[in-house]
Parts: C-alpha cells; sequence; structure tokens
C-alpha cells in the first residue's frame, strides 16, 4: 500500500485554470478596446474626395444616416428636421462650424434639407469625406 504524504491538485483544476485565464484576458481586451473610440455616435461611411479640409474649430457634427433607418444624429441624439432647427437656433451666439457626416447612401433631399436649415441660420458648412486610396 501507497501511501501519500500532501494532497495533489484536484484534475478538475487543472482545466478550469486556462479555462479562467481565457475569460480575464478577453474581458481585459474588451475593456480596453471600448476607450479606442474617437467619437461616440453612429458609423457613416463618407465619401472619397481628393480635398482634405484642415481641422475646424469649435465643430458641431451633423450625422445623416442611409436606409433603412434614415435618421438625423446631432449631438448624438436623433433629431428631426425642426428639432435641428430650434438646437441650432439655441447655440446661434456662439461661432461654430457644422460638419456633415453623410453616409454614401443618404438621399440627396435629406442632405439639401439639412444644408438650407445649416447655411439659413449662416453657419459656415463642410461636408465630411475621406481620403482617396
Amino acid at each position: 500500500m501507497k501511501l501519500q504524504r500532501s494532497p495533489g491538485a484536484h484534475p478538475a483544476l487543472l482545466s478550469i485554470a486556462p479555462a479562467l485565464d481565457v475569460i480575464l484576458v478577453l474581458a481585459f481586451f474588451l475593456v480596453l478596446s471600448t476607450s479606442f473610440l474617437l467619437q461616440p455616435g453612429v458609423a457613416v461611411s463618407v465619401p472619397d474626395s481628393p480635398f482634405l479640409l484642415a481641422p475646424q474649430r469649435n465643430p458641431l457634427v451633423v450625422s445623416l444616416t442611409a436606409a433603412p433607418l434614415r435618421t438625423i444624429y446631432f449631438e448624438n441624439e436623433p433629431a428631426t428636421l425642426d428639432e435641428l432647427r430650434h438646437k441650432l437656433e439655441a447655440r446661434k451666439s456662439r461661432n461654430h462650424t457644422i460638419i456633415l457626416k453623410t453616409d454614401r447612401r443618404t438621399g440627396f433631399e435629406e442632405l439639401t434639407a439639412v444644408l438650407n436649415i445649416t447655411l439659413g441660420l449662416g453657419y459656415p458648412t463642410v461636408l465630411a469625406t475621406s481620403e482617396q486610396p
């Protein structure tokens, strides 16, 4: 009969420890990767253009998404055209530039409606584009 002097590790612990390690590494990666967002909000695929604009001072970003959920976002909140007009009128006293981030598939009617509002209120307005490859 062989006597064991010290108790050994339970075999179940040998399979749980690596699984727990993988779960903790994934959780750590997800926590760190959320801080890499440059601007919160909706993802918009802007059109390409050879003309790049210098960074703007005090920009206000208006995002227009394409179908199936055509929505206008101002300050990362959905807004209708009337709400957008009222929010921009409330900021009229400050010097801001409006940057329009429109999706490639956004209709021309939605874009011109927002442009008419921003230009009608006297804001300098630019269209966001990406660099041509």
